[in-house]
């Protein structure tokens, strides 16, 4: 099924005053399901929610800025934006089979139905596709294990049955130290 849309108009969210602003979980998977589509691939809940969170953490590094404007909580199977979950708990295991809709996240029809879609800076959008192109090729449980790791925030914050918020700082200082590592890799 294709994840196009007839009606792409961006959806405008007033502005923090400091000239950035972060972004809907919804509108940021959208930007994955599109570039999947363009490669004839699927992803499923489980995979679009971590490449959300990656895509958050990776910004926090690089800019220290967060890119979605939820702060994900520590579930069970890793960090769960909870509007996004809201939206794709109809597919289940099931790939997505369609882009996002604003007012997917709620029972009700308080919304216009469009597609849940955002400007993106230059900066942003260079970060979803260094997600996508690390991270998109990889299945849901990979992803979940990845976000799982010791050390994590969702390791540091995840508590059984409790659904904590994972803190922005916490996933910025964690991203910077993996940025950081990664840099000296790459200068040795």
């Amino acid at each position: 099924m294709s994840v196009q849309a007839t009606d792409e108009r961006a959806r405008t969210v007033p502005s923090s005053g400091t000239g950035f602003r972060a972004h809907s979980p919804l509108a940021i998977a959208n930007e994955f399901l599109r570039r999947a589509e363009r490669e004839g691939r699927e992803l499923t809940h489980m995979q679009l929610q971590k490449l959300v969170y990656l895509a958050n953490g990776w910004n926090l590094a690089a800019t220290d800025r967060p890119m979605v404007e939820d702060d994900p909580e520590a579930w069970e199977f890793g960090p769960v934006y909870r509007r996004l979950f809201d939206a794709l708990k109809k597919y289940g295991r099931s790939p997505v089979g369609e882009l996002i809709r604003w007012g997917d996240d709620t029972p009700f029809s308080l919304d216009d139905g469009e597609v849940a879609s955002e400007d993106l800076s230059d900066e942003e959008k260079a970060v979803i596709d260094m997600v996508w192109k690390a991270y998109g090729h990889m299945e849901a449980f990979q992803l979940s294990a990845l976000t799982h790791q010791d050390g994590s925030p969702w390791s540091r914050t995840y508590e059984p049955g409790r659904n904590r918020r994972i803190s922005m700082d916490l996933i910025g200082a964690h991203f910077r130290d993996l940025m950081t590592r990664y840099d000296g890799k790459a200068a040795s």
